[in-house]
């Protein structure tokens, strides 16, 4: 009796073992057809970039067109979660490494568009008052404090470490996504997509070019930025790529080498303590080569904060899988 109820158990609990299976199979094959947590950042941002050309139409030229545009790439990125399947191991498929790779393409195509939109939505430039704000903090204009300091080989150094800012983001990407670690991945990229996109509103909100073209500082300055080789040449090409996009406030630099450094150090500490030393130089040079004020880099350090704050329960109810805290 005992042998006959054996092998029945062992069959039943097979068919139970089969059907989570598949059951698990069908839901991750659904979940992969929805739009994640990244997706759902990105398309919020462009709605809004909608809502803000339809305001102020009357200021901006062929503003539907510029609509008809964003709504497309909304409709991009809805095909994209429909047809293409989240990473799977081992091996991941071309559609794949699209779908979780594509935010990231996003983010400098969203930036450029902003040199042109923000002097068309907001016309005015606070750098007078963020300037004033550093000089009632400190007494003098920090970047004019800081020529004291200023010797070319550390400018040189400063501005190379400077321009590591746009790879320090995806080199913790990448590492996640190579190492299989796909929660942390997508998480991470939602974390991207965040950050960016919420210091761009601040771009909008409160527009500034920096201090080194804000007059009183230009001409109270009397030590110009020297290198030593690269210094001019990097200088210019980032000037070129970015343009004057009144990216000042808050400091993005500073808000995404600190969530850099701060998920690096929740996900893979040999990451962390190698871009730590280049994550610390990036934040030192924003105001040493006079790209930001002051107040800009402690609103980069805040809106950091925020981000780390509201990320984890904003991915849960965007639908992400819960992901350990960053301490």
């Amino acid at each position: 009796m005992r042998s006959e109820r054996g092998p029945g158990r062992r069959t039943t609990g097979a068919r139970v073992e089969a059907e989570t299976a598949r059951s698990q199979s069908g839901e991750d094959s659904l979940n992969s057809r929805l739009l994640s947590p990244a997706d759902k950042v990105a398309i919020a941002y462009l709605a809004l970039i909608i809502f803000l050309i339809i305001v102020f139409n009357h200021r901006i030229p062929w503003s539907w067109l510029l609509c008809a545009g964003h709504a497309a790439v909304i409709a991009l990125i809805v095909l994209i979660a429909r047809f293409l399947p989240v990473a799977s191991r081992p091996g991941r498929p071309v559609g794949a490494v699209i779908r979780g790779w594509y935010p990231v393409l996003l983010i400098p195509i969203t930036y450029k568009e902003l040199s042109y939109l923000i002097p068309l939505i907001r016309p005015r430039d606070f750098d007078v008052t963020l300037a004033a704000i550093d000089h009632r903090m400190f007494g003098v204009d920090p970047t004019v404090w800081l020529e004291r300091l200023t010797f070319p080989g550390l400018t040189e150094v400063l501005q190379l470490t400077y321009s590591t800012y746009y790879f320090l983001p995806a080199i913790l990407g990448f590492v996640l996504w190579r190492k299989g670690q796909d929660e942390e991945f997508h998480f991470w990229v939602f974390i991207v997509l965040l950050g960016f996109y919420l210091s761009y509103l601040g771009y909008i909100a409160v527009p500034a070019i920096g201090p080194r073209f804000l007059p009183s500082i230009v001409e109270a300055q009397t030590i110009p930025l020297t290198g030593v080789w690269l210094f001019q040449s990097v200088r210019g090409m980032l000037d070129q790529a970015e343009g004057i996009t009144r990216d000042c406030f808050p400091s993005g630099h500073t808000e995404l080498t600190l969530l850099v450094l701060i998920y690096a150090r929740a996900f893979n500490r040999g990451v962390f303590w190698s871009l730590l030393p280049l994550g610390t130089g990036i934040i030192i040079s924003t105001v040493y080569l006079r790209y930001h004020y002051v107040i800009d880099v402690i609103a980069g350090v805040l809106l950091a904060l925020l981000v780390v704050l509201i990320a984890k329960p904003v991915y849960q109810l965007l639908g992400g899988k819960a992901v350990f805290d960053a301490q």
